[in-house]
Order: structure tokens, then C-alpha cells, then sequence
């Protein structure tokens, strides 16, 4: 009996035991059900979130504007993007699926397109890089070629072997189409440029040379002050147009700077002297401040620091009534900067002006400033200046009550033995047996550079265009002919190619360009069609001297006995 109930005991022990581990166990399953179904949700989520991706891939390629395409590593379709079905008129992928490049290819470009494509796939997968070639490529065979810009790179899988080639087509054309148009606008600006410079230089040529001469006659004190008058008119005149021609250049690119050693406190002084009278005039007080630190001697463009200081001070002179205005320069003593300012008691500027105050051909106020020349260039043509010369220039301005502008630029310090010191050089000769041919469409034009030649006892024969200037040529056995370049009937570009097809000895007679086109590149225009010199209109006394001492054989120069 007793061994009966111990065999209960160890049964219902090991029942228990058994209920234990079962309870573990669903527990256990439990656990597996819920992990089970956490990772058959994370699945699905894995598969909605990819099916998600691949709709947006699908619809971001579909819709690229750019021309896509897929290759296998033998060169055939595996996918290509709507735009190159549509480029191509292909009406679905199915007809190109599986076809190589080469075969489609051929149908729209020329064997070296083919070449060019295959030799870059080539070099994609030597150098495992990406490849850019450009061509003109016309899909549709409409006639109507596109430009690319054609990206090539080689794709691997996984294990990093090759598996297919990409292939991205981006079509410049309407960029290059924008460029060639931004080019031509460009261009046409350039000769607009040429044109007005020649139309106003002629004129102006006249003026300047008449006043010149009338200046050296007999005149009364009071026509004297009225020559001067036109004289400086003229000179202002000329400053404008140059204003243009600096600001042609400078957007051109073409401007460089000539930095030569200069005496700093003379060029100051030049400044000082020239706005001087002219803010007396104006019953304006001018002050001037040089800081006893500065320089005697930098490095620097003079001719262009002359042309900013002036600029600035030219802009207080207009928009300054009453007042005054203070022009100072001194020595940074951190940075070694020389810094100069203007500051004047003008109307100031608006707050919504500032930001298009260095912007060219702009004015503001232009009804209350309406009494106030100029181009709009000045200020356009000092900020490009001062980022030449890596400096800065800037502006504080309260309207109503004046401005402060503020110009800081690196002068590198000198000596007074490292100026050049080049003597002015003055030309005294004649050559009275001189045979010159003037030739000029304007009569005005010819009686000024006959008065000019007439220094140097030269009489001139003239003609008024560069048909009457060929058959004159043939005709007489000329020294020099300064022809002048735009004329009716035959200009002097085409006169002088047609004097050098003449051949023998008139392949090597001097001429010389006379021109009001002074924009930039003018003169190797000039040389490159035949001529052996440039004189620019107004034409300057000295350069016309040069000019004939160079060109003029040496027998015929005889020394001036005045």
C-alpha cells in the first residue's frame, strides 16, 4: 500500500513537472506566433514601402525630360526612358527590348556617332569612371539635329562584376541656342558701340581740331575765354564717350591695368587743383585731408586711380548744391590700404536706390537731378575698375542729407628712384617734299588734318572715298595714305585690301587708319585687314608726329629751323 502511494507521489511530481514545461512551451509558442506576425507585417510594410519606390522610380524616369537608357553587357536595350520613345517616335519599348544600340542607332546617326559611343562605353569600363562626350544627334530624322551632352558610365552588380552600361542624354540645344543669341546681341552691341563712337568722333574731331587751330590765331580776351569754353565742352564730351568705350571694354573683358610707380601726393594734388575751381563755381567749400602717413611713392594704374577719384568727386559735384565736400586720403594702418573719401552735404539716396546704385546707365531723381549729366557710367565703371585692382568701394548715404563714399585699394609702396622718369618728347621736323594721300568722306575732317599736316610742310592731296583714293593711288607714287576707314561708295577697309592687290610696291606703301571706332580690339581689326597703323579720331598731335616720322622714308624728314 505504502509503495502504491509513493508511485502516486512521483506520478503526480512528474505530472506536474510535465504541465510546467507544456505552460513554457505555449508560452514559447506564443512568442514564435507573435514574432511571426510581427515579421509578416514588417514584410508587407517592407513590400508596400518598395512597390512605393518603384512607383515613384517608374514615374521619375518616365517623366525625365532628360533621354535615359539602359544597356545589358552586350550592348542591348534593357530600358530607356519616354523621352528618347518619344524623341525617336518609337511607340512602345517592346520594339527595341533586346536590341542592341549599334542596330537601333543606325537608323538616326552616322557610323562615327556609333564609334564615338562605343569607344567611350570602352573607356567607361578600362577606367571605371564616367565618360562625357557632346553630339548632334537627330532622333526623330526630321531634320531637326539636337546638341548633347552625352554621360556614360559602366554598372555593376553586387560581386562588382559588370552587368550593363548607362547611358544619360542631356540636350543642350536651347542653352546653345540662349548662347549663340546672347552672342549675337552681344556682338551687335560691340558694333552699335563702333558706330556711335565713329558718328560722334567725327563731329567732335572737327571741334577739337578747329578749336585748336583758332586758339594759335589772333583772338580778343573775350573770344579767348569763349574758345576755351568750347575746348572744355569738347574735352567733357570726349569724356563721355570714353566713359562708353571703358565700359564696353571692361564687359568685354579686354580692360587690363598698367601699374607703374607714381608720385601719390602729386596726383593728389592734380585733383585738388581741377575741383577746386570747379566747386568755387558752384559756390561750394571743398576740404581736402592727406594724412601726413601717407606714401610718396606706389605702385598702381595712375591714369585709372586719377579717373575713380574723379568719378566719385564728378558725382559730389552734380548731386551737391550747397555745402560742402570733403575729400580725404589716408594710410590704413592694419591692412597698408590707402583709403580715400568723398563725403558731401548732396541729396543723398534713397534706401531702395542702393542696391542699383553701381549698376550702369542708371540715375535717380532723374526729374529733380534733370540739370545732371552724364552717362549713369561713372560709378558703374569705378566699382569695375576697384575689383580690377582688388580693392573695394562702398557707400553710406542718408537722403536728403549726403553721402560718404569710401574707396579702399593695395598700393605697394615705392621710392622716387623706381618712377620712370621719360622726358616729354617733342617732335620738331618738316617734310615739305612729303607725297601724302588724305582721305576723308567729311571736308571738315580733311581742312583739320590738312591745318595739322601743314605744321609739318606737308601738303596733302585729298580724296572723299576710297574708290576716288584707289584711282589716285594707280596714278601717283604715294609715301604715305592716311585713310579714314567708314565712307560711302567704297570704304577704307575694302580700298586698302584692293591697294595690296595691286601687288609689287604697293603691297608694302604705308597706310594708315583714320578712325572714330576706338572699342576694343579696333586696332588689330585694323592691322589684320592690311593697314600698317591706327590714328584715332580726335586725332592727337603727337600720335599723327609718330606716326609720320615712322612711316615717312628718312630722306624726306628734315629738321624744323623753328
Amino acid at each position: 500500500m505504502s509503495e502504491d502511494i509513493k508511485e502516486l507521489e512521483v506520478l503526480q511530481a512528474e505530472n506536474k513537472r510535465l504541465s510546467l514545461k507544456l505552460s513554457n512551451m505555449q508560452i514559447i509558442l506564443d512568442r514564435n506566433k507573435l514574432i511571426t506576425g510581427a515579421q509578416s507585417n514588417i514584410r508587407a510594410v517592407i513590400a508596400a514601402n518598395k512597390s512605393k519606390q518603384e512607383k515613384y522610380l517608374q514615374l521619375l524616369l518616365s517623366n525625365a525630360p532628360d533621354v535615359i537608357m539602359l544597356f545589358d553587357q552586350y550592348g542591348r536595350f534593357a530600358y530607356c526612358t519616354n523621352a528618347f520613345l518619344k524623341d525617336a517616335d518609337i511607340p512602345n519599348f517592346g520594339l527595341i527590348n533586346g536590341r542592341t544600340y549599334r542596330e537601333i542607332f543606325s537608323r538616326f546617326a552616322g557610323e562615327e556617332f556609333i564609334k564615338k559611343l562605343e569607344n567611350a562605353f570602352k573607356l567607361t569600363e578600362k577606367e571605371k569612371r564616367v565618360v562625357k562626350i557632346d553630339a548632334v544627334v537627330d532622333f526623330c530624322g526630321c531634320g531637326k539635329p539636337r546638341n548633347y551632352s552625352i554621360q556614360l558610365a559602366s554598372m555593376r552588380n553586387e560581386d562588382g562584376e559588370p552587368s550593363g552600361s548607362l547611358a544619360l542624354f542631356h540636350d543642350l540645344t536651347q542653352l546653345l541656342n540662349a548662347k549663340a543669341q546672347a552672342e549675337h546681341a552681344n556682338s551687335a552691341k560691340s558694333d552699335f558701340l563702333a558706330t556711335v563712337s565713329h558718328e560722334i568722333r567725327t563731329p567732335l574731331n572737327a571741334i577739337i581740331g578747329i578749336a585748336d587751330i583758332m586758339k594759335n590765331t589772333n583772338l580778343d580776351d573775350k573770344q579767348q575765354e569763349h574758345m576755351r569754353h568750347i575746348q572744355n565742352s569738347s574735352h567733357m564730351l570726349l569724356t563721355l564717350i570714353n566713359d562708353i568705350l571703358d565700359f564696353s571694354k571692361i564687359e568685354a573683358g579686354k580692360f587690363e591695368l598698367v601699374n607703374e610707380y607714381f608720385n601719390l601726393s602729386q596726383l593728389l594734388n592734380r585733383v585738388e587743383s581741377l575741383f577746386h575751381v570747379m566747386f568755387a563755381q558752384k559756390n561750394l567749400e571743398f576740404v581736402c585731408r592727406f594724412g601726413d602717413d601717407l606714401p610718396e611713392v606706389v605702385l598702381g594704374d595712375e591714369k585709372r586711380i586719377t579717373q575713380i577719384l574723379t568719378n566719385l568727386l564728378n558725382n559730389s559735384f552734380k548731386y551737391t548744391n550747397e555745402g560742402r565736400v570733403i575729400f580725404s586720403a589716408a594710410l590704413c594702418a592694419k591692412t597698408q590700404d590707402i583709403c580715400f573719401d568723398v563725403e558731401d552735404t548732396g541729396i543723398g539716396i534713397k534706401k531702395e536706390d542702393m542696391p542699383r546704385l553701381f549698376k550702369a546707365f542708371e540715375q535717380f531723381d532723374k526729374v529733380k537731378n534733370k540739370k545732371a549729366v552724364g552717362t549713369g557710367l561713372g560709378l558703374a565703371i569705378t566699382k569695375s575698375l576697384v575689383e580690377l585692382m582688388r580693392g573695394s568701394v562702398n557707400v553710406k548715404s542718408e537722403y536728403g542729407v549726403g553721402s560718404c563714399f569710401s574707396l579702399r585699394v593695395h598700393l605697394p609702396f615705392g621710392t622716387e628712384s623706381d618712377i620712370k622718369r621719360e622726358q616729354p618728347i617733342v617732335y620738331k621736323f618738316v617734310a615739305p617734299d612729303a607725297k601724302i594721300l588724305l582721305v576723308d568722306d567729311i571736308e571738315i575732317n580733311l581742312m583739320v588734318a590738312k591745318a595739322m599736316l601743314k605744321g609739318y610742310g606737308i601738303v596733302p592731296d585729298t580724296a572723299l572715298n576710297g574708290k576716288e583714293a584707289l584711282d589716285m593711288v594707280k596714278n601717283k607714287n604715294y609715301d604715305l595714305v592716311l585713310m579714314d576707314h567708314m565712307m560711302p561708295e567704297m570704304d577704307g577697309v575694302e580700298a586698302t585690301q584692293k591697294i595690296r592687290e595691286l601687288g609689287n610696291k604697293y603691297e608694302t606703301l604705308p597706310v594708315v587708319a583714320l578712325t572714330a571706332n576706338a572699342v576694343s580690339g579696333a586696332e588689330s581689326m585694323f592691322l589684320s585687314k592690311g593697314f600698317n597703323g591706327f590714328l584715332s579720331k580726335p586725332m592727337d598731335a603727337q600720335a599723327l608726329a609718330a606716326s609720320l616720322l615712322k612711316w615717312l622714308p628718312k630722306k624726306l624728314i628734315k629738321e624744323s629751323q623753328n
